[in-house]
């Protein structure tokens, strides 16, 4: 079994904190710490996705020396910390690997919590811009009412139609949900249950296994291991039970692996 194919390396992470940054270093009343600390992010960044390039190029020395000075600059960059235990673990080194999936994940929740505040940051920004645009059609409702010529009527109509359009967007991401916390990705939990099953934890690597298809029921590497996991142990009904949610949610099982579980089904 090879419990890891094309590991694909989450961004989000990355984006969400560049909107972060904006949103922080924004605010009149904040702190020189918190700005610095902003600033460091910023920096840090650009080596994270130096890096996360050079993975995916195959070029580890290059991606762990970029992975490092990441996080030398931002030792909470949680994304960097997950592209450290990636490449650990495709080196071999599991230890190390479980000690820094570990480190990743403790440093995602604190950054959850900041997520939380900076969401609420961006809802007021929409609300301000909002409030903006719709006095701006007001106003220029009232100059189209005195404008001299159909000309310049139709140019402020022009601008009247731009700024509702630029309103309607604006009323449709305030009415989006907000989120309590953002949940930690799939692909942490992925990583965490491949390096224990090179550790021979079974049992464990199943249970992160699990975690991730809860975070995303596409995620097919996982439905892959997790049912490959349940057939080793003989355990058919379990291999059977998510070969068939597999599937449900689009999920392509690997051929020999899902002949192997539906040979060994004991008849009804």
């Amino acid at each position: 079994m090879k419990p890891i194919g094309q590991i694909a390396l989450r961004f989000f992470a990355a984006a969400l904190l560049a909107a972060l940054a904006f949103s922080l270093a924004a605010q009149k009343d904040f702190n020189q710490k918190e700005r610095e600390t902003v600033e460091k992010y910023k920096r840090a960044k650009v080596h994270f996705l130096k890096s996360a390039e050079h993975l995916k190029k195959g070029k580890m020395e290059k991606a762990r020396k970029e992975a490092d000075v990441c996080l030398e600059i931002f030792p909470g960059y949680a994304d960097a910390h997950l592209l450290v235990a990636q490449l650990q673990y495709q080196q071999g080194q599991y230890e190390a690997a479980l000690k820094k999936i570990e480190t990743a994940k403790s440093a995602f929740d604190t950054f959850n919590k900041f997520y939380a505040f900076s969401y609420q940051e961006y809802l007021t920004r929409l609300r301000e811009e909002r409030d903006r645009r719709d006095s701006q059609i007001s106003e220029l409702g009232q100059m189209m009412e005195s404008a001299p010529s159909a000309d310049e009527k139709r140019r402020l109509q022009d601008q009247i139609d731009k700024a509702k359009q630029n309103l309607t967007t604006l009323d449709n991401r305030l009415r989006d949900p907000i989120p309590d916390t953002l949940d930690l990705p799939a692909e942490y939990h992925f990583i965490h249950g491949n390096i224990l099953f090179k550790m021979k934890r079974f049992d464990q690597a199943q249970g992160f296994y699990l975690a991730a298809v809860q975070a995303d029921p596409g995620h097919a590497n996982a439905y892959n291991n997790l049912i490959n996991i349940f057939f080793a142990k003989g355990d058919m009904a379990q291999a059977l039970k998510y070969l068939k949610q597999a599937e449900d949610n689009g999920v392509k099982v690997i051929e020999g692996l899902k002949k192997a579980v539906l040979d060994r089904q004991q008849p009804q």
